[in-house]
């Protein structure tokens, strides 16, 4: 039977000017049961249709296959045989577990499922069988209400000067809900470098009121009015709470859209200002990093390996060439700021050198770009900027396209922190730890909590030195096993290294190598982390998928017996199966997340 790969893209409109990539959800394909040729044919627009658990229920027998979208909205699905699809029409859905940028709740709301549309892919032969892509994005009337569903409520906004109508970068805006009886602050950010901001927050920020009792706005949505300041709290623009009682202002719904402007921009370099304020993809001046206490991200995990540091990287600070540095502080050992020594900074590319140059006339592209890497070059014709001799980055000053030297464009990123560097992190063995078994305290492990903070200059003038960003709290862990033997018995061995413990037994074979199942299965497991995931134990062969019913989990760690669930032993017939550990641990780069690798044990039950 033929290969098919299909691929594609989901987003969801917030209004027609701000967009968001769908990642994180599950894309599911479902066999057509319905009128094909008009649900093929039709705009998604009119096909969207929201599935209820028992909807979905009474469709698993028409699921195809399912996938995960990447940080971008992306998916692949690798389609054939095993799928039992040789290229016909099928129906896409999406199940959101969560939503992208949604605040923690005590309480997470019900995951959602909805059907955009059927189609037929456009099929074209490639040298492993048949690729066809698709891209969406979810209209705003239909994203907004699965937003409003989760409680996730988001402001997009643009800032400019009024007079000159020039984007205004490196300024925080304030987003406040006018309530009948105290104002409820919503959140803030800073904007980009083309003056673009985002405000997330949740239905409960704008419901409290002071009786415990009344969680309830009177009004419905918010209505919002806003400050805009610069990072040293210089004030730009302060609109009165009256201003959100107007009509464009008042009970707005989970998506809300406005362009501010602020009469004057600030007195020096206006409209650039640098600010840290990401660690990857984690705003964490927007509540998407805990730095009260936890440290962890808005999705409970913990930075790991080398995280990018970014925000607004502008070349100037008060009309001079700017440069600047980071420190770090371990909060979990009490210390103080000391700065990042340029040996435990990862090379990273910040923006690129545009020059104006066709190779010929009428050359299709005719800027060229190298990348200006910080302390690189990772590749040959990579720009490295300067680094003083205590340790500052000094910002590429270039700016005219059409001169030898070019122009510098930023990107946001400022350095790739290599995380590993900032302790000596344990390698823990678990010389003796079988599945099944819990962890000592000595194979126990710990977060370390970190601030980070970032300093930037004028060029020569360590007098102007002044804070651009501080991430209070960040939650880190670099921890690795060694010693993890898996089955020796079956398959496996010891390895070093390992991210997390994940071990898998079943104790007739280890009692007995190489017997046959016949009266008894006992599938035993450990699975440990500060950052521990979802653990899952399941099964294949003729008749599965099989499931597990877990222990309860613990603090850092879940292990014990895994029993059948539905099924028996007996049940099954005479066959080979293979049974799977699957562990993940809430461990982010900022921008990625460790992929760990299942355990897993085949036997042959008579």
């Amino acid at each position: 039977m033929a290969e098919y790969r299909f691929v594609g893209t989901l987003c969801g409109y917030i209004c027609e000017e701000c967009r968001e990539s769908l990642s994180g959800v599950k894309v599911r394909l479902y066999r057509a049961s319905r009128d094909i040729t008009q649900r093929a044919s039709a705009d998604p627009k009119d096909t969207f249709e929201l599935i209820s658990d028992e909807g979905a229920a009474t469709r698993k027998g028409d699921l195809i296959a399912e996938t995960a979208t990447d940080e971008d909205g992306k998916f692949a699905f690798n389609l054939g045989a095993d799928q039992k699809y040789s290229g016909e029409a099928f129906e896409i859905d999406v199940y959101c577990g969560t939503i992208p940028h949604r605040k923690p709740t005590p309480t997470p709301p019900d995951p959602i499922q909805f059907s955009i549309t059927t189609i037929q892919p456009q099929w074209r032969q490639s040298e492993k069988g048949f690729v066809a892509a698709w891209e969406y994005c979810i209209p705003a009337r239909y994203w907004c209400h699965i937003r409003g569903r989760f409680g996730a409520w988001t402001i997009c906004g643009h800032v400019t000067i009024c007079d000159t109508e020039a984007s205004l970068g490196g300024v925080r805006v304030f987003a406040f809900d006018r309530d009948w009886l105290q104002d409820d602050p919503l959140g803030s950010a800073v904007t980009d470098g083309t003056g673009h901001f985002r405000i997330d927050y949740a239905a409960a920020d704008f419901k409290k009121t002071i009786f415990n009792w009344l969680n309830v706005e009177l009004f419905g949505g918010p209505d919002i009015y806003f400050r805009v300041e610069t990072l040293g709290g210089t004030v730009l623009l302060a609109e009165p709470p009256d201003r959100a009682r107007a009509s464009d202002r008042n009970n707005r719904g989970p998506c809300f859209c406005v362009d501010l402007c602020v009469p004057e921009g600030p007195s020096t370099n206006p409209t650039v200002l640098s600010a840290f304020t990401n660690l990857g993809v984690y705003d964490f001046t927007n509540g998407f990093v805990n730095t009260t206490t936890s440290g962890h991200t808005s999705d409970n995990r913990a930075f790991f390996s080398n995280v990018r540091l970014n925000g607004i990287l502008a070349q100037l600070l008060n009309g001079h060439p700017l440069e600047y540095m980071f420190e770090v502080k371990d909060v979990t050992a009490g210390g103080a700021y000391t700065q990042v020594p340029m040996s435990h900074i990862s090379p990273l590319e910040i923006g690129k050198i545009e020059n104006y140059a066709p190779a010929f006339p009428g050359d299709p592209n005719p800027v060229k770009t190298r990348p200006v890497v910080v302390n690189g070059p990772l590749n040959p014709g990579d720009v490295v900027p300067t680094v003083t001799g205590d340790g500052w980055i000094q910002v590429p000053q270039q700016n005219n396209v059409f001169s030898p030297q070019g122009n510098f464009v930023a990107n946001g990123n400022m350095i790739g922190l290599i995380t590993t560097s900032l302790n000596a992190w344990p390698t823990i063995n678990l010389t003796g730890l079988t599945g099944g078994t819990g962890l000592s305290p000595a194979q126990q492990a710990n977060d370390r909590i970190y601030g980070i903070r970032m300093q930037v200059r004028e060029h020569g003038n360590p007098g102007s030195a002044i804070i651009a960003g501080e991430c209070a709290r960040a939650a880190v862990d670099n921890t690795l096993y060694d010693n993890e033997n898996h089955h020796p018995y079956w398959g496996g061995g010891v390895i070093n290294g390992e991210l997390c413990v994940r071990l898998l037994d079943i104790a007739e074979l280890r009692a007995a190598p190489c017997s046959e199942i016949t009266t008894s299965l006992t599938v035993q497991f450990t699975a440990g982390h500060p950052n521990l995931g979802a653990v899952s134990v399941s099964m294949t062969g003729p008749g599965g998928p099989f499931v597990f019913t877990l222990p309860p989990a613990v603090p850092g760690e879940r292990f014990g017996t895994a029993v059948p669930s539905g099924w028996t032993l007996a049940s099954l017939a005479p066959c080979a199966y293979i049974v799977t550990l699957g562990v993940d641990v809430l461990l982010t780069t900022g921008d990625s997340v460790p992929s760990v690798p299942p355990d897993q044990i085949a036997f042959c039950k008579m």
